[in-house]
């Protein structure tokens, strides 16, 4: 079971043209990847929160088929207008009209084989108490941990006081270079050195490379981009999902690990999340979905 928490928002993506034409779908990059280990099949309880208007019900009727813990807030639904450059890689405006805290039920949270957290949720003062209190309980459940940043802007002191105390918890650091750019303009490859089991980082079209028990580096796929939105939560679903198929499942599982099947999960998570690039917003192609499904989950 994957237990993840984050945001959930409604993206508004521009589409082409002089006025302001927008397209909606479900977002929040812990929920695309929740939605991603979903259709794989896997159970997935998720925990987050939602607004009190018609955008809310939407929302809620738009959810993937997993367990969701919501939070309802007498507020309007949070949104991400997102405009893709000619490159597919996107440029953001957030609205979070959210102001209370978040309280997330830990009961509800069992013994997952894997807790993902991550992006600005993680780091914002009003909900990071109710991702501690989940990350803790994941901890004392045993369960591996996994974290992606997934950073929109330069860090400040309070960020990086929030990751390096989040960092002793994690075992898989999933980032992309920009991430790494942001955290070391000097050397983004001093991502490897976080003291952290396993760090993975997508390198765009380049592909991806691991540094855990042992180095790894997949090359990129090529493919017609339609814009970039939700290909680095595709990856980290494949991505855990692979490695879980392959041995790792729970946190006494990392002290026999060498580095068995991280390849071929690499390599599955780069094919995924170049199929992610290929269609418009955060969302695959169910035709091509299906046929990774059959290489690489034997379904």
């Amino acid at each position: 079971m994957f237990a993840l928490v984050g945001e959930v928002l409604v993206d508004l993506v521009r589409e082409g043209g002089e006025g302001l034409f927008l397209r909606g779908a479900l977002g929040g990059s812990s929920l695309n990847t929740a939605a991603v280990l979903a259709r794989m099949g896997a159970e997935v309880v998720f925990f987050g929160e939602v607004g009190s208007d018609w955008v809310a019900d939407w929302a809620r009727a738009a959810l993937p088929p997993l367990e969701a813990h919501l939070q309802t807030h007498p507020a309007p639904m949070p949104l991400a207008l997102a405009e893709p450059d000619e490159r597919g890689n996107a440029r953001y405006s957030f609205h979070r009209p959210f102001t209370e805290p978040f309280r997330p039920p830990v009961d509800r949270l069992g013994s997952p084989a894997w807790f993902h957290f991550g992006s600005l949720y993680a780091f914002d003062p009003r909900t990071e108490g109710g991702v501690w209190a989940l990350l803790r309980a994941a901890h004392r459940a045993g369960s591996l941990v996994s974290l992606d940043p997934n950073l929109r802007a330069q860090p400040d002191e309070a960020f990086w006081a929030r990751f390096r105390a989040y960092l002793p918890f994690v075992h898989l650091l999933k980032l992309s270079l920009e991430d790494a750019r942001l955290l070391f303009p000097e050397d983004p490859f001093r991502v490897r050195a976080l003291g952290v089991p396993l760090v993975v980082l997508t390198l765009g079209e380049e592909g991806a490379v691991a540094w855990g028990p042992k180095e790894v580096r997949i090359p990129g796929r090529k493919v017609e981009v339609v814009d970039t939105i939700g290909a680095g939560d595709t990856f980290t679903a494949a991505l855990l999902f692979l490695l879980h198929q392959r041995g790792l499942g729970a946190q006494k599982d990392l002290a026999f690990w060498r580095g068995e099947g991280l390849e071929e999960a690499l390599e599955g998570a780069v094919e995924l999340s170049a199929l992610a690039c290929t269609v418009r917003g955060a969302g695959l192609p169910e035709e091509g979905f299906s046929a990774w499904k059959r290489r690489w989950l034997d379904l």
